[in-house]
């Protein structure tokens, strides 16, 4: 492409392109690490601004269907590269053999994600021919079809859903518990298209009522978010005597951790972290995923070692590991966890079930085996098979190892099937850095406020903490420390809406939403 090429090629497309950096760009701000949260209320602003404005000059239908998909991935792509720019820098811990692989697959997982975005756009694109910029009204609906559609199947990634942007501020996302992820993500779109109204509708009117709109919907959020919060903290206030955990953060070093020779040490130190637990009141000791780097199923000396640590300190300890299995004449490995009692049992363990693509499985393996001879460096572990809820004295919990706690779908089976509380267990040691860690966390507060339950998370490296059923972050430990919380759980009676009905009143926000778009159609077509 020569200069002139490239210049016509940005003049052609330079609403696309505008409209789309700008509000990626936006979006990206409003996650971890930037303090720029409130920013998801305005990025979506320069693409409605871009149908409201830009798009009606536009003719013929080929053309205003390719420029109204552009203009969406063009907002999906620079959203993602900008979120997730550190996925180079995973470090050499990380196990994957072909570093130079990490740049290109990061430009192709971007274009990729983009697509959903970029399908969004096109059915509002589509829409906007049929009925003018009356379907503006059903972008809410058209952008969380789009993450959910990204949030399931094989290549299901969930990361960066808009309504995680305002985690910082507790009162702002409670609504989380009743609509959901992306029910909730249908209100953060709904408000920056009123933004878009009152900023680039030219009927005065129109404009006075989209802001009235807005300022009923931003009252109805605060207003509900704080009788949500009085009410948990008169339920905690409620209880009598909660249950006392230990969250360990071991801090290990990952380039020694799965290393022979610094096993007994290992494991010299869960012992040591586990009795000073014990002295301290701790009725269950929780630590990270893979904390003993063995295969517990495979290493007798180190299982009967683990046994006597929980016999010896007289405290129930649930910790990550490895297990091995003989299948077909094949060993097969999953990323498991279990659950060592008081008294010296191994009673309880529970096989991740949603793996890393790529890190921990190649998609659609299951289907064509000979995937599993590629070799990135990945662990081509097998998908476990049951949630198991996990029964100590200090309640009943269900455990979301690593990837899995940014899926809202496990967290809600796990209360639903009678968890008190959600443990969530990670080594984000292998992000190099702080920006995938303090992403990744937030993903655990957002499953507290959905299903209004206490979430401990204990991370290797960290982030660890406490979240309590408001999504509060009541104690936490920063990254690359070694440390211990000692914290209570809290249990409050019932089960949100979310919980209890999961994706229904998503659905039904749906069916609300493009009802509205019909009916105002309706209207407008009849001179209303």
């Amino acid at each position: 492409m020569n200069g002139t090429d490239r210049r016509t090629f940005f003049a052609r497309w330079r609403e696309e392109l505008f409209a789309g950096i700008l509000g990626g760009f936006l979006l990206a701000l409003s996650f971890p690490p930037y303090p720029t949260r409130l920013l998801s209320l305005l990025a979506l602003v320069p693409l409605f601004r871009y149908f409201l404005v830009v798009f009606p000059s536009y003719e013929g239908k080929k053309g205003r269907l390719k420029r109204g998909f552009l203009t969406g991935w063009f907002f999906g792509i620079t959203f993602f590269i900008v979120l997730l720019f550190w996925i180079p820098n995973l470090i050499p811990a990380s196990s994957v053999s072909l570093r130079w692989v990490l740049t290109p697959a990061l430009l192709l997982l971007v274009m990729y994600l983009g697509l959903y975005t970029g399908l969004s756009t096109l059915a509002l694109a589509a829409l906007h021919g049929r009925i003018g910029r009356k379907a503006l009204l059903a972008a809410p609906a058209f952008w969380a079809v789009a993450e959910y559609l990204r949030s399931n199947g094989e290549l299901a990634f969930s990361w960066g859903i808009i309504s995680g942007s305002l985690l910082r501020y507790p009162v702002a996302v409670q609504g989380l518990y009743v609509a959901g992820p992306f029910g909730f993500g249908m209100l953060i779109v709904t408000a920056n298209l009123l933004i878009a109204a009152v900023l680039f509708v030219k009927e005065r009117g129109m404009r006075v009522q989209v802001a009235v709109l807005l300022i009923l919907l931003f009252a109805a959020v605060v207003t509900g978010g704080h009788f949500r919060i009085r009410h948990i903290d008169e339920a905690i206030a409620a209880t009598r005597r909660p249950a006392r955990v230990a969250v360990i953060q071991p801090n290990l070093d990952l380039a020694r951790k799965w290393k022979p020779v610094y096993r007994d040490t290992i494991f010299t130190e869960i012992a040591e972290l586990t009795g000073k637990a014990a002295a301290l009141g701790a009725e269950l000791v929780i630590f990270p995923e893979t904390a003993a780097p063995v295969s517990m199923s495979h290493t007798r000396k180190y299982r009967e070692w683990m046994k006597s640590i929980a016999s010896d300190a007289g405290v129930d300890v649930y910790i990550g590991y490895v297990r091995h299995i003989k299948e077909d004449e094949r060993w097969r490995s999953f990323n498991s966890s279990g659950m060592f009692t008081s008294v010296g049992d191994l009673v309880q363990q529970y096989d991740k079930i949603n793996l890393l693509q790529f890190g921990e499985r190649v998609p659609f393996s299951g289907w064509f085996p000979f995937l599993e001879r590629m070799d990135f460096g990945q662990a081509n572990f097998k998908r476990g098979e049951e949630q198991t809820i996990f029964e100590s004295p200090a309640g009943r919990f269900g455990s979301l190892i690593c990837f899995e706690s940014t899926f809202s779908g496990y967290s809600r089976d796990y209360v639903r099937l009678g968890a008190d509380f959600l443990v969530n267990i990670t080594n984000d040691g292998w992000f190099g850095g702080a920006r995938g860690p303090l992403q990744h966390s937030e993903s655990a507060v957002q499953r507290a406020v959905e299903n209004g339950v206490t979430v401990l998370r204990a991370a290797n490296t960290g982030i660890s903490m406490l979240i309590d059923p408001a999504g509060r972050i009541v104690e936490s430990i920063d990254l690359d420390r070694e440390g211990m919380l000692l914290v209570p759980v809290y249990t409050l009676p019932g089960q949100t809406p979310y919980t209890r009905y999961g994706q229904w009143i998503f659905l039904w926000m749906i069916v609300l939403n493009l009802c509205i778009t019909a009916v105002r159609t309706y209207l407008s077509s009849r001179g209303r």
